[in-house]
């Protein structure tokens, strides 16, 4: 019988792609594809995890995840080792006697005890519906995950529950149905996202962001359906997205709605003008790094960049209008826009901000630094 590793391994090379595509595809890391590949399965956190990824990586594929899934348990059932020393009675079979009245006198009781049911002298009392019902699990009932980190990323399924800290109380965004989109629901309503969407939500429809959601993969297919997602706190800061909204809203309109507006006074920070020019032009943007940052930005409207950095590493981009900037730890990031040095924020801080055109009453244009909160 061919096995899991195997199966998937030349499963992958017939479909004609390399364990670097295949984790690009399937959003599973690389590392997983091998353990797969090599049955290496204790390289995964939990066997929901590992179960998870079978499923994916051999709908990926093209094959069976039930056949795969059975070839896995098999395989487990047969690592367990036979009871042996338990199915053999190593004990001297002398003295029998003793036994044997033992036995006899078990068998008269049990008689005794079928008699007097049979007759009705004794009886098991009725279980109502009610009991049985609250004996038996909620299938239903998911396990309530909460955000205490800046953002979490992992595999959710249809009532899966994330409780989210909004000005020091918990709001709970639930995973509804995972369809064609995603549909999501909090006290402030229910929104749909589709595959490789981001929407900014408002979970207790006070009219400000709560919760960043992007989806990076969707597994409707898969039984039960999943959704391969991503939940960023936002603080006071994004512009919401609401349904069936007439027009787009611009970058500068979005800049406005996402400064000036946080519970920490010693977090709030004066936008500040960085350079001025005669006339808009294109601009360069420069980061070093002085430790460890998980550091993204968006260009012009561009799909988000994101990488952890370390001591020494340096990015640099140019941008036209608008860039919005996100960094773990801001005292690590020295910035320069347009070839002058910016403060991002103080060592240990979460920096987010959004570089500018802004119009002056001299006709001129400057370049200014807004944070986001």
């Amino acid at each position: 019988m061919e096995s899991i590793g195997a199966k998937l391994s030349s499963a992958r090379r017939e479909k004609g792609v390399s364990v670097e595509q295949a984790a690009r595809d399937t959003h599973i890391a690389k590392r997983f594809i091998e353990a797969m590949e090599q049955e290496d399965f204790e390289a995964f956190p939990g066997e929901a995890y590992l179960l998870g990824f079978l499923r994916n990586y051999a709908g990926y594929l093209g094959l069976s995840a039930e056949e795969v899934v059975t070839l896995y348990h098999n395989l487990r059932l047969q690592e367990q080792p036979a009871p042996i020393d338990e199915l053999l009675d190593r004990k001297p079979s002398s003295n029998l006697l003793p036994r044997i009245l033992i036995g006899a006198l078990v068998i008269v009781a049990v008689a005794a005890v079928v008699t007097l049911f049979v007759t009705g002298a004794i009886s098991f009392p009725e279980r109502s519906d009610s009991d049985s019902e609250a004996a038996q699990p909620d299938e239903t009932e998911q396990m309530l995950i909460t955000l205490d980190e800046q953002f979490i990323e992992r595999r959710f399924v249809a009532g899966d529950r994330v409780s989210v800290p909004v000005d020091g109380e918990r709001a709970i965004l639930e995973f509804l149905a995972i369809e064609d989109r995603v549909s999501v629901g909090s006290e402030a309503g229910v929104v749909h996202v589709g595959n490789r969407e981001e929407r900014v939500l408002d979970l207790t429809g006070e009219g400000s962001g709560d919760v960043r959601l992007a989806v990076r993969q969707m597994y409707p297919d898969d039984a039960p359906p999943a959704v391969v997602a991503r939940l960023d706190r936002v603080i006071n800061g994004q512009r919401l997205i609401v349904e069936d909204t007439e027009g787009e809203m611009t970058d500068s309109d979005v800049a406005d709605l996402a400064t000036g507006m946080t519970n920490a006074p010693e977090r709030e920070r004066s936008p500040q003008i960085v350079a001025e020019f005669p006339a808009q032009q294109a601009y360069v943007i420069e980061a070093d790094f002085r430790g460890f940052t998980m550091f993204r930005w968006e260009v012009d409207g561009e799909p988000r960049e994101e990488q952890y950095v370390g001591n020494g590493d340096r990015l640099q981009t140019a941008v036209d209008e608008i860039v919005r900037i996100w960094a773990s730890n801001a005292g690590n990031v020295r910035l320069q826009i347009a070839g002058n040095s910016v403060e991002l924020g103080d060592q240990g801080e979460v920096a987010a901000a959004v570089v500018r055109w802004r119009e002056l009453d001299s006709a001129d244009y400057a370049l200014e630094l807004l944070p986001l909160y």
